[in-house]
């Protein structure tokens, strides 16, 4: 019974990597930074990844999994040109939400690099 249990919470987990590691070397080196557009989205993603993606990564919600900006704007978490609109930004604290749970408020650093990625799109 004990190995059942076991193997359940193994396989049940979902996750390919452990988000609490090198993730962001891992994935990061995998954006494109090449463009200004590229280099705004790897920004953003940063403030993400460092916010966020810990407790995002599960198999409902994994934000590591979204690789591009069209890949944020066709799941509904960004609105291309509308910061203010969009899905991620309205959840934050600073903006009336509850994210980051359990964590403080983005710097404004952190808010104009989304803001950038997000009004550039």
């Amino acid at each position: 019974m004990g190995r059942v249990a076991v193997l359940f919470l193994l396989v049940s987990c979902g996750q390919g990597f452990n988000s609490n590691s090198f993730d962001e070397q891992k994935y990061r080196s995998t954006l494109d930074t090449s463009t200004p557009a590229g280099q705004r989205f790897a920004d953003a993603y940063a403030v993400i990844q460092n916010n966020c993606i810990n407790c995002h990564s599960g198999r409902h919600d994994n934000y590591s999994f979204y690789k591009t900006s069209d890949d944020w704007i066709n799941n509904g978490l960004i609105n291309a040109g509308d910061f203010e609109n969009s899905f991620i930004i309205r959840r934050l604290k600073n903006f009336g939400g509850d994210m980051p749970q359990g964590g403080s408020n983005l710097s404004d650093d952190e808010i104009e690099s989304l803001q950038d990625w997000i009004d550039n799109l």
